[in-house]
């Protein structure tokens, strides 16, 4: 069930997936004189393993987030009506949640990302984009401080990622399977309620944990989360790639 609100948010995530791969492949082109891929999307053994960690992080720490507050008893669970065609539905939310996240990754942490990089040091390139992505959330709605400091964080998280990889896979990853697995569950997502199934989650509790209107990302909880999973990348780095525009500056240095 697509809102007004989610209808034209469909379309401007379209138009910005279309418009930043294509941008990237002309620049790739001209600049790098490689093909689009080189950007983060060459595909080999080590590139599944960090689409599979990203997917598995994505869905297991956004469920986890969820079963928390519901534990605490500041989400519940409700039954709404039947989806009208609901497969059609539900395939057509798949596809624009993993187009709208392969257009942010892109625009965050590709191409201009990465050259930030390569001029300014990982640190800095990682923050500032941070910075820029919580930003660029502020007009969804019932956006509040804390869901700008934990867009802020998931930047953070997103930007190390690719830092540790020198790939797109495990950001990418990531980013979709936290936006679809929300969604699946009836969840809000950035403040937007997309009805995929017959399921919603409901706050019933303290805003400060359930995130209120704009759903978990304004949770404490995935504050916390958050801070969880960054370590986790921090004490256990996946694989490295030994190609890209960073690794060609880089290498294997951290």
């Amino acid at each position: 069930m697509i809102t007004p609100l989610v209808d034209m948010l469909v379309a401007s995530a379209l138009s910005l997936a279309v418009a930043v791969v294509s941008i990237t492949a002309v620049m790739m082109r001209i600049y790098e004189l490689q093909p689009f891929y080189v950007v983060g999307f060459f595909w080999n053994r080590v590139a599944l393993a960090h689409l599979k960690m990203g997917l598995a992080l994505g869905a297991g720490s956004s469920l986890l987030i969820v079963l928390i507050q519901w534990a605490g008893g500041w989400v519940r669970l409700e039954r709404i009506g039947p989806i009208p065609n609901a497969w059609a539905t539900f395939l057509f939310g798949f596809f624009i949640l993993a187009v709208g996240a392969t257009g942010e990754e892109l625009l965050f942490r590709g191409y201009g990302f990465q050259h930030l990089i390569c001029a300014f040091g990982p640190w800095f390139s990682i923050l500032f984009t941070s910075g820029l992505f919580a930003l660029a959330h502020t007009a969804n709605p019932s956006f509040s401080r804390l869901s700008l400091i934990n867009t802020g964080l998931f930047g953070l998280v997103f930007g190390y990622a690719y830092w540790r990889t020198r790939d797109l896979w495990l950001p990418l990853g990531m980013h979709f399977a936290w936006n679809f697995s929300l969604t699946t569950i009836g969840a809000t997502v950035s403040g937007l309620k997309i009805k995929l199934t017959a399921v919603s989650v409901v706050s019933a509790g303290s805003r400060l944990w359930s995130g209120g209107d704009y759903g978990p990302e304004a949770s404490l909880v995935t504050s916390f989360v958050l801070l969880a999973t960054m370590g986790l990348l921090w004490k256990r780095p996946p694989a490295r790639q030994q190609q890209g525009i960073v690794a060609a500056q880089y290498g294997g240095r951290t």
